[in-house]
């Protein structure tokens, strides 16, 4: 007789097609249900709540008062939760937001009575190849799984998953989390044995476990008599338990797999959903990097200098994104009203960050007790850097000086406007800090100048620079020339009549260019039109070039002229105009082409990428995933027959990053993107980088490249939000070796860069609020640490449950490991979870982390 568990659940989105409101209202009728019969049938034994704790905190707002038993029946194992915070997305979120995600997750579930141990993502797009070695970081026991698993990675379902690490954890496949969703009252052995008969066909082994449940179900109250009625030996069991008896049962016969599941094989993947609503996408993208790698860097700054760390203020800036991380919000493959609250929650979570920046910033460098009008330069990587920054300073003067320590600093005038209105204004709100005088009283004029300077940054730390007025006259030094080229040492561009960009001379870069065509998909997937019309080419117009001491830039509109519809498209018809404002900047003694690409969308059912041409041909690209790289084969020709097979969907080559890829070369191109983590290698030699997609559909059925039913609930047309939006994508392009650590350095620099802050009284007027000074005085320049080592800064925050600092490293490489060192801190070493200590070392595994606890 096979033995069976059965797993009584819910996998409860919290926003869809319905919106976050709407699930909340209906979950407090559920929830009741579900909480009030558990405790009244203890012979109930589990009911699984989808493993995120979120669902609970919104469920309490309204219940307040089943708190308490929420805690009972947790306590029990009766109702079980975690490790989540919300169900995330794996592929096109950041690392850090993966872990926070996990910590909150916890954190919430320990305080409710305990949680699974298990990495429970029933649902969401794709697996990442880095899950092991994360799963790891906080102890969990088993992985478990549905999307992205396919016959040529692996056939059994039950396997052991092993990342570069080195880590393993134990993984099981879901064959579905509803494969026991409705059975008829009168279910007998019949009903079972044919259940069980999927599963032994899908590949899983015995004890067999069934998912009684689906997407926002109640409890099914008969279900143990169910089980009882068929004279099998079925109970109702918690996942964890039922997992410890599968891999018991079957420890002897575990194959390992490395490696990440995008396959649609057997359940969508959505493997383009990457570029769906590509405009809240690049605020995700912008959002984490805020965070992670400005944010709490500067708050930890500002507290090993006294202050206070706002770690509430961080907590809710992160939760705000951890909400818009999950697989259905972040896929954006929602109604149009779903995500104009996904939008609401960014901008949120923005106004917070950007608002705590500027306060932390003004405090320090009111305790700098600067000159008139200085300012501090920051530079948030624990490593010293040389570089540019453009930035808006105040200024009393017609002509001035930047020095720093007494040396003059060569900058570039990039506008000017007069701000003196605002002198007036802080002139008006002296004496909150019971100033006697102010030297705001000596200027009877301001200006706000642009800026732009190139010097060397000290490492996580802050260095200041003196306004001092001069008499020579500075005038905007930007040279605009007649030219049809730029070049620095390493690169000279050519723009050709036809919107292509040239690259002359020694690179394996050929050319660069926007390449447009259709899409018949939806929401969650592109799809390529039967008949199809690709465009790369357009018409060029206010053709700019400026040289000066710093920088050369060749800007122009790229007119091209596309169907404005996916019919007009297969009729060849062009009748609607698609402008594009481009900028190629070359800066002096750097090697790399910065492209700046901003474009209007007024077209529906199509999609447009940046192509990087190259005169290399591999068979494999590679780019950067959760504190690792990636490498992926390239020919998807070889699943030619995935229809006569009945794939769920297309196996595609169209692949998720989080900021970079290139092709896998000894020499190689790396592209570099802020914008959609979305790439595709075309020809064995070409990087497309996906800018955006516009189409009308929330759900479509038959689409060439996914067959069958529509995705989602039904096909509805959306209200066109991508229609008359901007999008503007920053690119950096380069040569290089192939030298992982290289990468990732060049796109965490190339994305993160210094910048500057002005404080001081100036900003003491109603526009930007007076605030009391600290007196305390700071040293005007100052470093906090310096890392050093082929290794990559994740963040600096304060530790969950403590105060101390926590520093996040990771090693890039997938078969090496790295040495580093922390100058002028010890440490302790930790896991991610902050609460478990490991042996100190200063060796980071390949694709490994390290969490170092700063004493």
């Amino acid at each position: 007789m096979n033995k069976v568990n059965v797993i009584a659940h819910t996998h409860w989105d919290r926003e869809w097609y319905f919106t976050s409101q709407r699930s909340e209202i209906y979950s407090t009728f559920v929830f009741d249900e579900i909480l009030d019969f558990l405790d009244e049938n203890q012979e109930f034994h589990s009911f699984l709540l989808d493993g995120q704790t979120s669902i609970i905190d919104d469920y309490l707002k309204f219940r307040p008062e089943k708190e308490e038993l929420v805690k009972k029946l947790v306590k029990e194992k009766r109702l079980i939760t975690g490790p989540w915070y919300t169900q995330t997305d794996t592929l096109v979120i950041s690392g850090e937001s993966i872990l926070r995600n996990l910590l909150y997750g916890i954190k919430d579930s320990s305080k409710y009575g305990g949680y699974q141990k298990i990495g429970y993502l029933p649902d969401s797009f794709g697996m990442s190849a880095q899950l092991p070695m994360l799963f790891n970081q906080f102890n969990l026991k088993y992985a478990v799984f549905r999307r992205g698993i396919a016959d040529h990675l692996l056939k059994d379902r039950e396997f052991i998953w092993k990342s570069n690490s080195g880590d393993k954890i134990k993984s099981f496949n879901i064959y579905h989390y509803g494969v026991m969703a409705y059975p008829p009252n009168d279910a007998n052995e019949e009903y079972f044995n044919e259940l069980i008969s999927k599963l032994e066909k899908f590949g899983n082994r015995e004890p067999y476990i069934l998912f009684n449940g689906e997407d926002q179900k109640p409890v099914r109250k008969n279900l143990q008599k169910l089980n009882e009625a068929s004279g099998m030996d079925i109970k109702i069991a918690s996942l964890e338990d039922s997992l410890d008896e599968l891999f018991e049962a079957n420890k002897d016969n575990l194959k390992e797999y490395s490696g990440e599941f995008t396959f649609g094989q057997f359940s969508r993947t959505h493997k383009s959903i990457f570029s769906t609503r590509a405009d809240l996408k690049n605020k995700n993208n912008f959002l984490e990097r805020l965070i992670s790698h400005k944010l709490e860097p500067l708050m930890s700054l500002a507290y090993n200098l006294g202050l206070r760390y706002e770690s509430e203020i961080i907590e809710k800036i992160w939760r705000l994104m951890l909400d818009n991380s999950a697989h259905d919000s972040i896929g954006m493959c929602n109604s149009d009203l779903t995500n104009k609250f996904i939008e609401n929650r960014y901008d949120i979570a923005y106004d917070y960050a950007s608002n705590l920046i500027d306060l932390i910033c003004r405090r320090i460098g009111d305790r700098i007790q600067p000159k008139d009008f200085s300012f501090q330069a920051y530079n948030l990587s624990p490593n010293k850097r040389d570089d540019f920054i453009k930035f808006e300073i105040l200024v009393p003067f017609e002509n001035f000086e930047i020095k720093r320590d007494g040396k003059n600093i060569d900058y570039l005038i990039l506008s000017r406007e007069d701000f003196t209105d605002d002198l007036k204004k802080s002139q008006k709100e002296i004496g909150v800090n019971n100033e006697e005088s102010s030297n705001l009283n000596n200027y009877n004029r301001l200006n706000k100048f642009e800026v732009l300077i190139f010097d060397s940054f000290l490492p996580m730390g802050y260095q200041t620079y003196d306004i001092i007025e001069s008499k020579e006259l500075k005038e905007c030094e930007i040279k605009k020339t007649s030219c049809d080229y730029i070049e620095n040492e390493f690169y000279k561009i050519v723009l050709e009549d036809n919107g292509h960009i040239k690259v002359v001379g020694d690179s394996n870069i050929s050319e660069i260019y926007l390449e447009n065509n259709g899409d018949e998909g939806d929401s969650y997937d592109y799809s390529s039109p039967s008949k199809d019309l690709y465009i790369n080419e357009g018409t060029v117009d206010n053709v700019r070039v400026e040289k000066n001491i710093f920088f050369e830039k060749l800007s122009f509109n790229l007119k091209r002229i596309l169907p404005s519809n996916l019919k007009d498209r297969e009729k060849g018809i062009l009748n609607a105009n698609l402008v594009s404002k481009i900028d190629i900047t070359l800066y002096k003694g750097k090697k790399f082409i910065e492209v700046s690409q901003e474009t209007t969308n007024q077209i529906h059912e199509h999609r447009d990428r940046l192509v990087v041409a190259s005169k290399i041909s591999s068979d494999y690209s590679l780019s950067d995933n959760q504190f690792s790289t990636i490498i992926r084969e390239v020919d998807y020709n070889k699943y030619s027959n995935w229809k006569d097979e009945k794939w769920d969907e297309k196996p595609r080559g169209i692949e998720p990053m989080i900021s970079f890829a290139g092709l896998d070369s000894d020499k190689t191109v790396q592209v570099v993107s802020d914008g959609v983590r979305e790439y595709e290698i075309l020809d064995h030699s070409k990087i497309a980088l996906t800018t955006f997609r516009s189409i009308p559909y929330l759900g479509k059925e038959n689409l060439n490249d996914r067959p069958g039913r529509a995705s989602g609930v039904y096909k509805k047309e959306l209200g066109h939000e991508m229609m008359s939006k901007t999008i503007k994508t920053n690119f950096y392009i380069r040569d290089c070796d192939k030298n992982y650590y290289d990468m990732h350095k060049f796109a965490h620099d190339a994305l993160n860069k210094p910048f500057a802050y002005q404080a001081g009284e100036i900003l003491d007027n109603t526009n930007n609020f007076v605030i009391p000074k600290d007196h305390k005085a700071l040293d005007k320049d100052y470093s906090l640490l310096e890392v050093e080592g082929n290794v990559i800064f994740s963040t600096l925050k304060k530790e969950e449950y403590g105060d101390k600092l926590l520093l996040r490293l990771y090693n890039p490489n997938i078969d090496k490991e790295e040495e580093y060192k922390i100058k002028g801190k010890t440490y302790n070493t930790f896991l991610a979870d902050e609460l478990t200590e490991l042996e100190r070392t200063n060796v980071i595994k390949a694709s490994d982390l390290a969490n170092l606890k700063l004493n």
